[in-house]
């Protein structure tokens, strides 16, 4: 599916240069670990996808040591103590995902997160052209569904759910 051009070892991770991947960054730069599970699904990860290393080390990206989790699981994989989460609603697409409360606009001081960089590009273009309608602003106060801890019952806790 995707063609590895080369590795580059950047920090903790191996990135593979992948031009034309759509979730690549300068360079042509994708996550090995990401590039490899999306060759072996044949698919694209979802952005709530995360592929874990199964024996923690980083740099050992050989299928058998990878898998796919959503954000939730992986988190409760890594945590040893709770995590401030918080379940948002996309304003965009509409998704529900979850992520750490400090990684959100309710941290960073801004006034909505969207699932993606691509859904958050799309919603302020949406504002820009359109200004701040009705739909906008019902979109902004239904973006947080709720807050919770990352140990909190982990059954309900999933990074997906009813759009």
């Amino acid at each position: 599916m995707w063609k590895i051009e080369k590795t580059v070892k950047k920090g903790e991770y191996v990135y593979a240069v992948v031009p034309g991947h759509p979730r690549a960054i300068e360079f042509g730069y994708v996550l090995l670990h990401r590039v490899l599970m999306e060759n072996h699904l044949g698919r694209l990860l979802d952005s709530n996808e995360v592929v874990h290393h199964i024996d923690d080390k980083k740099l050992n990206n050989d299928l058998s040591n990878l898998e796919v989790l959503d954000k939730i699981e992986h988190l409760r994989r890594h945590a040893t103590t709770g995590r401030a989460m918080v379940e948002l609603r996309c304003p965009e697409c509409r998704k529900r995902f979850a992520i750490e409360r400090r990684q959100s606009h309710l941290r960073k001081g801004h006034e909505v997160t969207c699932c993606s960089r691509r859904c958050r590009g799309r919603f302020h273009d949406k504002i820009r052209r359109h200004g701040r309608t009705q739909e906008v602003e019902d979109a902004i106060s239904g973006n947080i569904v709720r807050e919770f801890c990352s140990l909190d019952n982990p059954e309900e806790t999933h990074g997906r759910g009813d759009p």
